[in-house]
């Protein structure tokens, strides 16, 4: 059994829980009055995603920019490690490519430090760089899926390989790879969005980390690794939003009830700004400015006679499965408590009592100011 089990690799319960929650569109709905505010520079409303995931909820902000802004040039560009969420996100791309013509989508398989310069820190891997740049031909969302379905199966199968990095136990890149998207019929009004394979650093007017570390992790790796370098990337009144788990929520009494010494939220964002505050250079820290926190409430998704007429077995295997990934409790923990069966009674008392299951997330603004 591996010690250090990362939840973020375990996909059963990563789309389980995505399927079964809404916590993706109560995000996407967090963010609109974010985008609502942004006020881009020529030549274009930059976004980057720090973790794309199955694409959801960058899809919705997708659609917001295009309320917002219908004719405005839209570069997004994100990091994804997991070649099977590249996929699922590519097959939500045509309609964006169908509604907004002037798209540029931008994947990398990079890190969180590499990911906005689309370029590899490692000389050896930079070597092996795999650029790609799809121009998609037609203009209707069948002709882009089909072309983004070849791409599927073409590119990513060889290029988006993982290998563990022998020092910290992690997922890494086997070779570093970048995807541009773009419709070919916009390449002359695009040619200044679209990032060249040497030159690829752009600041940002909206970054979305949601969900973006382990929960555990100290709050100087938080932002050593993540939010610092998206902050960096932030373009003049760019704004990075980070989205966490929190707990104090039904979901964590289930943990608390069958772990009792379970602490999956030590480092929140109260830390996290005090660490930056304490370790940030001062001309950097000057031109930041912090948002007030907020919380975000999601449920887990059942029909009301799952609840009042007797919990189903089906609804008892979500909610554990929910509560188990947004405490990011080990495989090692979790067999053995499934050994044990009285985790069904746990869970059941806990949902009967609030009728359904809700979690609760952090959501903090760092603001660019200059």
């Amino acid at each position: 059994m591996k010690k250090n089990f990362r939840f973020f690799d375990n996909r059963q319960k990563y789309l389980l829980f995505v399927t079964t929650t809404n916590e993706k569109n109560k995000i996407a709905d967090a963010l609109k009055p974010i985008v609502q505010s942004l006020k881009p520079k020529n030549p274009a409303l930059k976004i980057f995603d720090a973790g794309m995931g199955d694409g959801s909820l960058l899809m919705n902000v997708m659609r917001q920019c295009h309320q917002k802004m219908p004719n405005i040039p839209l570069l997004v560009s994100t990091k994804e490690i997991s070649m099977e969420d590249v996929r699922l996100g590519l097959e939500k791309l045509p309609d964006r490519f169908a509604e907004h013509k002037n798209t540029v989508f931008v994947i990398s398989n990079l890190n969180y430090v590499e990911s906005t310069f689309l370029k590899s820190r490692n000389v050896k891997k930079q070597k092996k760089m795999n650029w790609k740049v799809v121009k998609l031909k037609g203009n209707s969302s069948l002709d882009f899926s089909n072309q983004l379905r070849k791409l599927n199966q073409e590119f990513l199968a060889k290029k988006w390989q993982v290998e563990t990095n022998p020092k910290t136990g992690t997922s890494t890149y086997k070779e570093p790879s970048v995807i541009v998207i773009y419709r070919k019929d916009q390449e002359f009004v695009l040619k200044d969005v679209i990032p060249k394979k040497n030159n690829g650093k752009t600041d940002y007017n909206l970054i979305i980390a949601s969900q973006p570390y382990r929960s555990r992790v100290t709050a100087e790796k938080k932002v050593k690794y993540v939010i610092e370098p998206m902050i960096k990337s932030l373009a003049k009144k760019g704004k990075l939003v980070v989205v966490h788990a929190c707990g104090e929520d039904p979901a964590n009494k289930i943990i608390k009830k069958i772990w009792p010494k379970e602490n999956p939220f030590p480092y929140l964002y109260s830390s996290i700004e005090k660490y930056i505050k304490l370790n940030t250079e001062k001309s950097l820290l000057k031109s930041l400015k912090f948002h007030k926190l907020k919380k975000i409430s999601y449920v887990l998704r059942a029909l009301p006679n799952e609840i009042s007429g007797g919990i189903a077995t089906s609804l008892i295997f979500s909610a554990w499965n929910a509560a188990v990934y947004v405490n990011q409790i080990s495989e090692e923990q979790i067999m053995k408590a499934e050994k044990h069966k009285n985790y069904q009674k746990v869970v059941q008392n806990v949902v009967n009592k609030h009728k359904g299951l809700h979690f609760k997330n952090e959501l903090f603004v760092i603001e660019k100011k200059t």
